[in-house]
C-alpha cells in the first residue's frame, strides 16, 4: 500500500521556508509603505509651497500674515484660485504646520511648511528658522520642512 502525502519533516521544511521569506519581505514592505507616505507628504508640501508663492506673486506677502499656524488656516486664502484642494494632512494623518512673516514687516514674504513625520511630534525644529539638515531616509519620525521654495529639513534620498 502506497500512501501519498507529505511527511512531517517535509511540512516543517516548507513552513521554515515560508517563515524565512516572510522575515525578509515584511520589514521591506513596511519600509516601502513609510517611504511612500514620506514621498506623498513631500509632494503635497511642494504643492502647498507653489500655491503660497503664487499668492505672494499677486499680493507681495505670504498668506496668513504671520497669524496662521497650520495649513488649515490657509484654505480661505488659497482655495480655489491658487490650488484646487489644499492638502491639510500629511501622509501619517498629522496636520501640516505653517509659519509666515508678519504683514507689514520685511519678513512678510517668508514662509515655512512643516510635517512632523510619523510621530506627529516636533524634533525641536523652529519652523520659522529651520536649518538645512539631511536626515537618514529610514527614520520616518523626523520633521520635514519646506521653506521659501526649498526643502530645508529633509530626508536623504538614496
Amino acid at each position: 500500500m502506497n500512501k501519498k502525502g507529505f511527511t512531517l519533516i517535509e511540512l516543517l521544511i516548507v513552513i521554515a521556508i515560508i517563515g524565512i521569506i516572510a522575515a525578509i519581505a515584511i520589514p521591506n514592505l513596511l519600509t516601502a509603505l513609510q517611504k511612500g507616505k514620506q514621498k506623498a507628504t513631500m509632494g503635497d508640501m511642494k504643492s502647498i509651497g507653489t500655491a503660497v508663492e503664487s499668492y505672494m506673486t499677486d499680493l507681495y506677502m505670504a498668506p496668513g500674515g504671520g497669524t496662521a499656524t497650520t495649513v488649515n488656516g490657509l484654505t480661505a486664502f488659497l482655495e480655489p484660485f491658487y490650488i484646487k484642494v489644499l492638502p491639510e494632512r500629511d501622509g501619517w494623518g498629522g496636520n501640516y504646520g505653517y509659519a509666515s512673516g508678519a504683514a507689514g514687516t520685511e519678513q512678510q514674504d517668508l514662509y515655512s511648511i512643516v510635517s512632523y513625520g510619523r510621530g506627529s511630534a516636533s524634533d525641536g525644529l523652529t519652523i520659522a528658522n529651520s536649518p538645512y539638515i539631511v536626515n537618514s531616509m529610514d527614520d520616518f519620525a523626523n520633521d520635514i520642512c519646506y521653506s521659501n521654495g526649498n526643502f530645508t529639513y529633509v530626508p536623504r534620498v538614496k
